[in-house]
């Protein structure tokens, strides 16, 4: 059994997790549609990589790394050839190179990475997680070639560039593989605009990085880490034991099936009680003594409830948060603040809930882009006009393969306004309209009244800016024991709809949208969670469902350089998916400030 890559680096975040990926054990990981997204978005980079060295040659045998292994000996027996995605094996480790350049006796190691770098700053400390992959595929290659010098590099999006090409990303179309049903690993095959591969090679929006001499400074931890992952490998597989921690709240193998009734986070823990109030749910836990109260004295203790945090350590920056959410959680009761009523009272009208969409890519959208410079491409806006009126929806979305930045702004603009107060849900809203002021400059697009409604409207270097953070006023004025240690909208909404009573959300979300009712009681009178009945997309998206912002974004991505790149049909399919899944978000925002009012009343 070899240790490849992806098992040392999952092995780096927990060694015990090594032994769970050896037996198969479902991990959350296999349905998260924003970390497809992500595959999707590094199979594109890796593409474009692969035509600036023209002669390179694949090895195309898919998840069968005996038979990688065998074509890759054979080829580098030539004195010089390129070869992308070369299967190297040496000691019980294997390995799969990116880029691998033989000339002679040097071997050029270039791993491609969608991660981007700017060599204005030539800072590698943000590469420090990549260069330790590139250093386990070094160290194989060293055991595997011992007579050869090995330059090992990154090569990977240059923030420091920027592209020529207008819709560089719809050059590529991103189609599914033939994926590995046993593996569970997800192939795309990346088609490219042959007529425009001139243009690409012209570009110079990646950058190689030569990482060599990070690369020996961390190669003697690397080499006694493999041997003591490649030894729970022989014979009978073995599991590293590592003492439980916080850290394992986020375990990825919690996921249970037919094969396997326990996860392997339940087989870690199935010796620990698990109280219904547990630690891993209290608001910001971490901060409890940097981890060390948890780590160090509750967890070894067995001691996991909320109501074992000693009182002393509920004191500090979120201490208030915390006692508000233990104290109601016993009592099982919804809280809110005395001053929260009179606060409401100091939003002027009309109110205007925003919620914006964004998308931000390795290769770059549009011409004069930057690697993972933002795009904005929809907006919506739920607004009251005055105490005891309707809200009133108004929405903005582009799908359309060019810049929607500032036609974006503009839309907001002359829909809000300057007159009364403007809410968003994080601070998101504000850096998305900030990024667009700044972007004015470098674009040199030219609209006054544009220009001076953000200077107005944006918070810049700390100063001014209009809008309001309803986050922020969750975590200091509400609480519902549904929430746990989140004030997330995605927990708020739910826990409100558990409680309220009056009739109006409850025929906003009847009428939501022409033939979408987000309407359903539950048994005890309450209101189902809206973002759970939001209706799945057709017309040829199998299974698909926008209901988060990994969705969201991946749907754009679809719609520019996608599976559905070009259907009409889809790309509609997408467009209403999309709108009422933003519109909800605003409509979440009113419904909540309906409710504080409902309680102070």
């Amino acid at each position: 059994m070899a240790l490849s890559k992806s098992d040392f680096t999952l092995a780096q975040s927990c060694a015990t997790k090594l032994y769970y990926k050896k037996k198969g054990y479902p991990t959350s990981m296999e349905s998260d549609d924003f970390m497809d997204y992500l595959a999707e978005g590094g199979y594109i980079v890796g593409k474009l990589a692969t035509l600036l060295y023209p002669d390179g040659i694949p090895i195309e045998t898919g998840s069968d790394h005996e038979l990688a292994v065998v074509i890759t000996e054979q080829y580098m027996k030539q004195e010089n050839i390129t070869l992308f995605e070369p299967s190297i094996r040496a000691n019980g480790k294997i390995v799969r190179v990116d880029i691998l350049e033989k000339k002679g006796k040097v071997l050029n190691l270039i791993e491609v990475k969608s991660k981007s770098w700017s060599s204005a700053d030539d800072d590698k400390s943000e590469l420090s997680e990549k260069i330790e992959d590139v250093t386990y595929q070094y160290l194989v290659l060293q055991e595997a070639f011992p007579d050869y010098e090995i330059n090992p590099y990154l090569f990977v999006p240059d923030r420091a560039k920027t592209t020529s090409i207008e819709g560089l990303n719809t050059i590529f179309k991103v189609n599914p593989g033939n994926n590995d049903k046993e593996s569970k690993f997800k192939y795309f095959n990346v088609e490219v605009d042959e007529e425009r591969i001139p243009e690409l090679l012209k570009d110079d929006l990646m950058v190689l990085v030569d990482v060599k001499e990070e690369v020996l400074r961390q190669l003697p931890e690397i080499k006694r880490l493999a041997k003591i992952y490649l030894k729970s490998l022989k014979g009978n597989l073995t599991k590293i034991k590592v003492p439980l921690s916080k850290g394992c709240f986020g375990c990825q193998f919690s996921e249970t099936n037919n094969d396997f009734p326990v996860s392997g986070y339940g087989e870690c823990w199935k010796d620990m009680p698990n109280p219904k109030h547990h630690i891993k749910d209290v608001y910001y836990g971490g901060a409890l003594g940097a981890n060390k109260l948890y780590d160090d004295i509750m967890i070894p203790g067995k001691k996991l409830s909320m109501y074992d945090i000693p009182d002393e350590d509920i004191k500090k920056k979120r201490g208030e948060r915390q006692r508000i959410q233990l104290d109601n959680t016993k009592t099982g009761t919804e809280w809110h603040s005395d001053s929260m009523e009179a606060e409401l009272n100091m939003w002027e009208y009309p109110l205007h809930f925003i919620d914006f969409e964004t998308s931000m890519s390795a290769l770059p959208f549009h011409k004069d882009m930057r690697p993972y410079e933002l795009v904005a491409f929809q907006w919506s806006c739920h607004t009251i006009r005055s105490r005891g009126a309707e809200p009133e929806h108004a929405e903005w979305i582009s799908l359309e393969p060019s810049f929607p930045n500032f036609k974006f702004a503009e839309a907001l603009m002359n829909q809000v306004g300057l007159n009364g107060t403007f809410l968003m849900w994080s601070p998101y809203e504000n850096t998305i309209l900030k990024t667009i002021y700044y972007q004015m400059e470098d674009y040199g697009y030219k609209n006054p009244d544009l220009n001076a409604w953000l200077e107005q409207m944006v918070k810049i270097d700390g100063e001014g800016g209009l809008l309001t953070d309803q986050c922020v006023f969750t975590r200091e004025h509400y609480f519902h024991p549904s929430m746990k240690g989140s004030a997330s909208i995605k927990v708020t909404l739910p826990a409100v709809l558990i409680e309220n009573r009056a009739e109006r959300p409850r025929q906003w979300l009847k009428n939501f949208n022409e033939g979408v009712s987000l309407y359903e009681e539950t048994t005890d009178g309450g209101l189902a969670d809206p973002y759970k009945l939001l209706p799945n997309i057709t017309s040829g998206v199998e299974s698909a469902s926008i209901s988060g912002g990994g969705d969201a974004l991946r749907a754009y991505g679809d719609v520019l350089f996608g599976i559905h790149k070009g259907n009409k049909d889809v790309i509609e399919a997408y467009r209403r998916g999309l709108l009422n899944y933003c519109k909800l978000d605003t409509l979440a925002m009113v419904i909540i400030w309906e409710h504080w009012n409902w309680l102070s009343s």
